[in-house]
């Protein structure tokens, strides 16, 4: 797992602390390989080579090209949501689960704004979409390279097998 990736993960629990220090590790570990690098050089123009001013006046490891190095705290913390009280997917509370189902981190980001657009409601037969539910992108003018939102819309698995069956 690179980087990027065990930020990712990591994310969702408690990590700012952990995450300043992973940023400290790697800043001091960067410096003394500079350092280590350029050993008849000065600090001042180690600094200058290798560090520049980003964002806020804060500092990064840059290339001269202006391709700097990623911090861990660059990785938003997304908290998971925990369900509330006795709900379950089998309550029949189906504006509940629609509006969750909308924030799934595993759901693909095209999905979750079809969700949105869409209020968690099936395009087809306009009841709301539950955490089991097999869901399924459906393109309007039948033309699977025409990927525009207001040309997609997303249906239950079964609503898209009967509206295929129907255009056939």
């Amino acid at each position: 797992m690179g980087f990027r990736g065990w930020c990712q993960y990591y994310r969702s629990v408690v990590s700012n602390k952990t995450f300043g220090l992973m940023s400290s590790i790697v800043n001091r570990n960067l410096w003394k390989w500079a350092v280590f690098r350029h050993p008849k050089k000065g600090k001042c123009w180690i600094k200058k080579k290798y560090f520049k001013e980003y964002k806020n006046g804060n500092w990064r490891f840059m290339t001269s090209k202006k391709m700097f190095l990623v911090k861990h705290r660059d990785h938003a913390i997304k908290r998971h949501v925990k369900v509330k009280g006795t709900k379950s997917p089998y309550d029949g509370d189906w504006v509940y689960w629609g509006n969750r189902l909308r924030k799934m981190p595993d759901k693909p980001q095209r999905v979750i704004n079809l969700l949105k657009l869409q209020q968690g409601k099936c395009s087809h037969c306009q009841l709301w979409f539950k955490n089991d539910d097999i869901l399924e992108i459906h393109h309007k003018d039948q033309n699977r390279r025409n990927n525009m939102n207001k040309n997609l819309s997303l249906l239950h698995g079964h609503c898209h097998d009967d509206l295929h069956k129907k255009c056939a």
